[in-house]
């Protein structure tokens, strides 16, 4: 009867990990490809005031009207390439497309409605709302890849700005488009599939990728970094918990049931 209890439990334990590692999501960055080298990509135009840096290359495709389909530069400064409406511009514009839907992943959490992230303090994950706003400081905790995926808009305003995470590993999905506020300093790239807004001194630690409209800027800083190797990703704390106390209570069970056994067979043979 005790050799069954203990086989019940070694086998509740191996469910238990089995689920976790089944209900365990890993959220994952998409690979960029040949989009890796921008730091600024729109469908239409790209307009520009004042003196903006844009560390990486600028592409416009497919564009709209005749070339230039770009303005502003100078006084904007671009320290990589502008790819107008070139080949260069279409396959970044193919592999950003390819990203964005690559990053429409099973959401770990969802947000009613439009949900203000000021004040958030986020492990890592994919979190889903209507809408997403910053009005305040957004906290990402721990290592792995943060993916965002707003079903409309992404608004950012007053001292909005992000705290943890990097360029590689967080990820905003807008499926309208995205306007970041006056002083905004955010971390990630943007992955529209409308428009890029970045009103008078806001600062992107990553990309500003727009598929059909606009991208605008008016004295901005757009740094992404290289994010051409491994894609990274993550497993939600609560997944990696219950795997560490599934392991180790079947572990400890399976000591026991050898102890039992060894001493069953050392009163054997002393018998």
């Amino acid at each position: 009867m005790k050799k069954f209890k203990t086989w019940a439990y070694i086998i509740a334990m191996l469910a238990i990990l089995s689920s976790a590692l089944g209900t365990a999501s890993a959220a994952t960055a998409p690979t960029l490809g040949s989009v890796s080298s921008f730091a600024v990509l729109a469908g239409s135009i790209v307009t520009n005031t004042g003196a903006t840096i844009i560390t990486g290359d600028l592409g416009i495709s497919p564009s709209i009207g005749v070339p230039p389909h770009y303005t502003g530069f100078p006084p904007g400064v671009v320290t990589g390439t502008i790819h107008d409406a070139d080949v260069s511009a279409a396959a970044a514009q193919a592999d950003n497309i390819a990203a964005f839907a690559f990053i429409d992943q099973g959401c770990d959490t969802t947000y009613a409605g439009v949900q203000d992230l000021a004040g958030f303090n986020l492990v890592s994950g994919v979190y889903c709302a209507d809408a997403f706003e910053l009005s305040g400081t957004l906290t990402l905790s721990g290592s792995g890849v943060w993916i965002f995926k707003s079903a409309s808009a992404l608004i950012t305003s007053g001292t909005a700005n992000v705290v943890g995470g990097d360029q590689c590993s967080v990820w905003w999905r807008v499926v309208s488009s995205a306007t970041l506020g006056t002083n905004t300093a955010l971390t990630g790239n943007i992955l529209a599939l409308t428009s890029i807004g970045l009103n008078t001194g806001a600062s992107l630690n990553g990309r500003a990728l727009a598929q059909t409209g606009a991208v605008t800027m008016d004295t901005n800083v757009v740094n992404p970094s290289d994010c051409s190797g491994p894609p990274p990703s993550s497993i939600p704390e609560f997944g990696n918990s219950m795997i560490a106390i599934a392991l180790g209570a079947a572990g400890l069970l399976g000591f026991q049931l050898m102890r039992r056994t060894t001493k069953k067979s050392l009163n054997a043979t002393a018998s």
